[in-house]
């Protein structure tokens, strides 16, 4: 719902067929709100899935909450920013390692020479309470060829946890056809 002057909320379920909204079933839901500005914007969500059947492993609530924002600023040669960060508790889990975290950061500079270079670094896996975080790391760089033509090559680098595993790295190219 667009409340205006910036300000959005959303709603969403998900139940299975025979058992809407009660013990037996399995109950999904979420909220947004969102505000929104010429050069930043804020959202807040949450999440939960109810798992109440006794055929199933969970018995109980899963929830997640997450705050994302981004910056445009004003300046030239300053990147905008983009930031998120997610908590949640899984309650199929015991309870020493049942709360995790993601997180990510972004730059982006739209000026950078013919082109936008971009920035980025986040988890890529949830971050379960008492373990390493494993980050996952790229690197863009988007410019157009000609009129109907962009290029974006990238790198990246993702952590490995697991023992005698190395991280991951590659590069990637991108190419955008427009008519």
């Amino acid at each position: 719902y667009d409340f205006g002057n910036g300000l959005t909320a959303a709603a969403g379920y998900a139940g299975q067929n025979a058992d809407v909204a009660n013990e037996e079933g399995v109950d999904a839901y979420g909220f947004n709100f969102a505000y929104t500005a010429d050069s930043y914007g804020v959202s807040f969500s949450y999440s939960a899935l109810e798992d109440n059947a006794p055929v199933l492993d969970n018995m109980g609530t899963d929830y997640a909450y997450g705050v994302n924002a981004y910056y445009i600023p004003d300046s030239e040669g300053l990147p905008s920013i983009s930031v998120g960060y997610e908590y949640g508790e899984d309650d199929s889990e015991v309870a020493a390692s049942n709360e995790y975290t993601n997180v990510f950061v972004g730059l982006q500079w739209d000026e950078f020479g013919p082109g936008t270079l971009g920035l980025g670094v986040g988890t890529h896996v949830n971050t379960v309470e008492d373990t390493d975080a494993q980050y996952m790391y790229e690197a863009y760089y988007e410019y157009e060829i000609n009129d109907g033509m962009t290029v974006t090559p990238l790198i990246f680098v993702k952590d490995i946890s697991t023992a005698n595993t190395d991280d991951t790295t590659g590069v990637m190219v991108k190419t955008s056809f427009s008519f």
